[in-house]
Order: C-alpha cells, then sequence, then structure tokens
C-alpha cells in the first residue's frame, strides 16, 4: 500500500482559504494603522518630553537656590556687605560644582561689584571679577586665592569701566521687586547662548541694599540634546514663547554674526526649512509637517519655569518611523493569524475526517494500560505515512518499556544528583552581587556570623571594617550610571586585591558600601592593607582618569570582646561616618 504524506492533505486543500483571509486582513489593517503609528509615534515623543523637561529643571533649578541663600544671607546680615572681599570666596565655592555657572556676582547699592567668573565652556581658568580694589568703578580680573580670597590682578584680562546700577541686571530686579530673568544672550567671542536670574537685596526696612545675580551657559543643554538617540531625520529644539532658539539636536549655529553684532537665529528665518514651518505652530499640541513628500509628527509642549518663563519642547519624528514598525508588525501579525486559521481548519476537518478512525485505535491502546494491546496493533495500519510511523514507533517503545523501567532507578538518581548541583548553584547566584562578584549582604551576614561567633568563643583576632566611596552621587551624576558601575567594580578588586582570598571577607554592604573582615590579622597590619588600598586609588584612576577616594570606620574585636556582632557593625558605621565628616578619604578606627 502506497503511503501518502500527512502535509499534502493539510496544506492543498486551503491554499486558497488562507490567501483569501490573507488579503481581507490586509486591507483591513491598512486602514487603521495611520490612526495607530500616530499614537504610537505620540507616545514615543512624550516620552522624550518628559526627560527633557526633568533634564531641563535639575538643570536651571541651582541658579534660583544660589540666589535664594544669598540673599537672605545679606538680607540677615547686611554688615557682610561692608567688605565684599571675604565674599569672594562664598561666590567662588558655590560655582565649583557647575560646570557652567558663568557669574555669580553681588552689587551693592553704592555701585560695588564683585563676582565668580567663569568661561562659559570651561577653556579659561575660573577666577574672580571686582570693580572696587585698586579704583572705585574699575572692573578688573583677579586669581582666586583661598586664603588671602583675592589673588594677583589677571594682567590679560581687559580693565574697564563698570558700574553694575546701570546694567540690566541690577535695573531689572529693582523694577521687578523679585527674582527676575534676564533675556537669553550670545556670549561674546564664544559658541554658546546663556540665561541669567537677578533678585534684588532689601534690609529689614525694605532699603535697597544691592542685587545678587546668577548666569550659566545652555551649551549642556545644547550637548544634551545631541546627545539623545533619536531615530533618523528626527530634531528636537528648546525655543522661547517667539520661536527664539535655545539649544537643538542638531549642530547648527545657534546665532548669526555680522560686522560684530550677535543675532540669535528664530524658528522663522532658521537656514533647515523643517524649522520654518514648525514656527507656524508655537502653541502646545500635536501637528502633522509635510516637507518634500515626507510626513513629520511634530509637538510642541511649554517648560514652565519659575518666575515667569516659559520655554518651548518641539520635537519632530519622520512618520515613516514608526508606521514602518507598525507594517512589519501587521505583516506578523497577519502572518501567524494565518497560520492559526490553517492550523485549526485542518483540526476541524481533517483529523474528523480521514485519521479521526486510525487516532481512536491507538488511544485505546495506549489507555489499556497493557503493552501487549500495543503489539496487537494492525501493521500497516494506515496510508498516512505518519500514523504508520507512530504505529511503528509505539511498537518499539513497548518492546523497550521493561528495558527502561529496570534503568528507571538510575536515571531518578542521576535526576536528583543533577537538582542538587542546580540548587547549589542558584544557592551561589543568591549570596553574590551580580555586578562586582562579592558576597552580597546576605552572603556577608552568613558567612559573616559563623567568623564572628568562631574569632569570639576562640578569641581569635577580627577586624571589622566599613567602607564607603566619597561623592559617589557625583560620579553617577556626572558619568551616567554605566561608568558609576565600572567604578564600583574597580573599587571592588582593589580590595579583593589588598585582602586575602581563603581567609578574609570581602562584600558588597549595599550602593557605594563595602565590608571588609580580616580574621587573625593585627589591628596594625589592618591599617597598613587599608592605607595600600587607598594608595592604590590614588595611583590607578577607575576610569577614564577619574579618580575616587575611600573613608573607612574600623573596629578590632579585642575592644569590645563580648559585644554582639551587631554592635561591632554599629561601632564600625559610626566611626565611617566621622571619617567622612572629617573630611573624607580618611581611616577612623
Amino acid at each position: 500500500m502506497k503511503s501518502i504524506p500527512l502535509r499534502w492533505l493539510i496544506i492543498t486543500p486551503f491554499v486558497l482559504l488562507a490567501l483569501i483571509a490573507g488579503v481581507l486582513m490586509y486591507f483591513v489593517s491598512t486602514i487603521t494603522i495611520s490612526n495607530i503609528a500616530n499614537h504610537v509615534g505620540e507616545q514615543y515623543i512624550k516620552e522624550v518630553e518628559s526627560r527633557i523637561d526633568d533634564r531641563v529643571r535639575d538643570f536651571i533649578a541651582p541658579l534660583s537656590d544660589i540666589l535664594k541663600i544669598n540673599r537672605d544671607a545679606f538680607t540677615n546680615k547686611p554688615e557682610l556687605l561692608n567688605n565684599l572681599t571675604p565674599i569672594a570666596t562664598r561666590l567662588y565655592e558655590q560655582a565649583i560644582p557647575f560646570e557652567h555657572m558663568t557669574f555669580i556676582s553681588v552689587a551693592t547699592a553704592d555701585g560695588r561689584f564683585l563676582a565668580s567668573a567663569r568661561d562659559p565652556i570651561g577653556k579659561i581658568q575660573h577666577n574672580i571679577a571686582a570693580n572696587f580694589i585698586h579704583k572705585p568703578f574699575t572692573m578688573e580680573g583677579f586669581n582666586y586665592h583661598p586664603k588671602h580670597n583675592i589673588g594677583i590682578k589677571i594682567e590679560t584680562d581687559p580693565t574697564f569701566n563698570y558700574d553694575p546700577r546701570e546694567r540690566p541686571f541690577y535695573l531689572d530686579a529693582l523694577k521687578a521687586q523679585t527674582m527676575t530673568w534676564s533675556d537669553i544672550h550670545p556670549y561674546y567671542g564664544q559658541a554658546t547662548l546663556g540665561v541669567g536670574l537677578s533678585v534684588p537685596i532689601y534690609d529689614a526696612n525694605g532699603a535697597v541694599l544691592g542685587v545678587t545675580a546668577t548666569s550659566v551657559a545652555l551649551i549642556e543643554l545644547d550637548d544634551y540634546l545631541e546627545s539623545l538617540e533619536l531615530v533618523d531625520n528626527a530634531y528636537i529644539f528648546l525655543a522661547e514663547e517667539n520661536g527664539a532658539l535655545i539649544a537643538t539636536s542638531s549642530k547648527d549655529a545657534l546665532y548669526n554674526i555680522t560686522e560684530g553684532t550677535y543675532t540669535r537665529l528664530n524658528l522663522n528665518n532658521h537656514p533647515d526649512p523643517l524649522f520654518k514651518i514648525a514656527s507656524q505652530h508655537l502653541k502646545k499640541g500635536s501637528y502633522q509637517l509635510n516637507l518634500d513628500g515626507e510626513v513629520y509628527l511634530y509637538r510642541v509642549s511649554n517648560i514652565k519655569l519659575k518666575y515667569g518663563k516659559t520655554w518651548l519642547i518641539g520635537i519632530l519624528i519622520p512618520s515613516s518611523y514608526h508606521e514602518g514598525i507598525l507594517t512589519e508588525y501587521t505583516q506578523t501579525t497577519i502572518f501567524i493569524t494565518l497560520s492559526l486559521f490553517a492550523c485549526i481548519a485542518i483540526i476541524g476537518s481533517t483529523i474528523a475526517w480521514y485519521i479521526g478512525k486510525p487516532i481512536q485505535q491507538l488511544n485505546k491502546a495506549a489507555n489499556d494500560k497493557k503493552v501487549e494491546s500495543i503489539l496487537l496493533l494492525p501493521q500497516p495500519m494506515s496510508r498516512i505515512r505518519e500514523i504508520s510511523s507512530l504505529n511503528q514507533g509505539l511498537h518499539a517503545m513497548a518492546e523497550n518499556l521493561l528495558d527502561i523501567l529496570q534503568h528507571l532507578e538510575q536515571k531518578v538518581s542521576e535526576r536528583t544528583s543533577h537538582l542538587q548541583y542546580e540548587n547549589e548553584n542558584l544557592l551561589e547566584s543568591s549570596l553574590t552581587d551580580e555586578l562586582t562578584t562579592l558576597y552580597n549582604r546576605r552572603g556577608f551576614n552568613l558567612v559573616f556570623e559563623k567568623a564572628f561567633n568562631s574569632a569570639q568563643n576562640k578569641a581569635h583576632p577580627l577586624t571589622f571594617v566599613l567602607g564607603d566611596i566619597d561623592y559617589f552621587k557625583r560620579i553617577n551624576d556626572e558619568f551616567g550610571h554605566t561608568l558609576g558601575d565600572s567604578a564600583l567594580v574597580a573599587v571592588a578588586a582593589n580590595l579583593k586585591k589588598h585582602t586575602r582570598a581563603a581567609k578574609d571577607i570581602v562584600a558588597r554592604y549595599g550602593g557605594e558600601e563595602f565590608v571588609l573582615v580580616f580574621l587573625d590579622m593585627e589591628a596594625e597590619q589592618v591599617l597598613e592593607r587599608l592605607n595600600n588600598i587607598q594608595q592604590e586609588f590614588a595611583a590607578v584612576p577607575v576610569f577614564e582618569n577619574q579618580h575616587i577616594t575611600m573613608s573607612f570606620g574600623l573596629v578590632d574585636l579585642k575592644e569590645s570582646p563580648n559585644a554582639s556582632a551587631e554592635a561591632l557593625i554599629e561601632i564600625a558605621d559610626k566611626r565611617l561616618y566621622q571619617a567622612k565628616n572629617s573630611g573624607r578619604n580618611k581611616i577612623v578606627g
């Protein structure tokens, strides 16, 4: 009897029906794909908007924070303004954490002016500017001196007459009688824009003492927009409500220079025609723009900053991007749906009509609980090749069943051994920090309890050390969490290098905190190893020439031989706190 391949019986009757279903589904899907694509595109844009909004607010917040601190200090202690020289250190240190903070200044009612000054793009040394040192109302640049506040004069800096009371930042603050923004302006000779914030200073009786102001270069926002990894031919811009550009994701300049005159670019006069079209829609909302046949999904949203300032976020995404994704998804869905349709049709007709009877025979023999029932099935059972092959396979299985049962116990034993090995691996992974491969908090608690009890019972030396990376949050903020993780891995390697793998305990206690437990080692030797750790941090950067420091608090079990493990940890934690408060990069024990 000639056998027939089962796949031909399944495929042939339903090829035409599957093609018809596929065509119908295609036309139905294309009707709605445009609406769905726009929805997907808007969700993507909203997520990007949220990230930009957060970044702008975080970037601008220090301006008002610093002004509030300085205004309140001078209001409560007006005598500070009698001698501005000591204030130079205050302004200089306030600017240090902010790379693009160009000015933090104070101008008195009698015309004296003092500022922490910095180049907008950080190429020139951070210094002090003042107009009262050698001659009243004469602006000069000075090096900062940590002891004398104002150091030697910078001869290369220009000297010019300067009365701050005639400057816009001073006049605008007095007119507003509260914090007020300056106009966004290009920095002379620098490829970036800047914005300032100023606030008047009054004494307890309401008399004007002066004005304090801050200014920041907006190049960081420009760099941030450029760093966002968007789809090809997508654009982002920050602009004022009148369309004047603040920052963009492209490398284009934000202003023109004509005969020494700086003119900011506006969306409506930008060389990119897409920006010109976008300038026609500056109200909050979503739009579709068409440029040379390319359709863009365009969305505008507002960033409402404090003190009456509103900026716009504009994002333009080519519609072809999200439509392409959904088209691919729709095609895949059609294919899967058609496959399911074919399978359901085959199961409902072919099995019931043609192969139902031999399947029932096989089912009865398989459920008879007798090997003989399978051996008594007819040979061949069906013209269908697969069913005939299945019948032959069942015969072979019946013949091998007794042999399988005989070896079942051995197989179970092998499986049990394998599961035990897997459980051991699982336990190890639950005790280990995935990033640093050190013990995690749980693993540390387990091994430390045993080591502590043994040392206490046998009166063996044990030194507990709690360490913390100094200013680790700054690493994450400035370089990102990826390089922050690299720093944690480098710290773990340094700690392991200076401990004994077979004897001491090294663990990541949490975040940037690490624990070292030295067993059978005198306190002097422990201090020597901790000093070596600090020296290696000073010699070897953790990444990209970036060095870190660590502070340590340690306690020797000999100090409190009857103390509990929790008490020992608490003592070390207090000493770590002392090391942090005494200047960091210290060892307190």
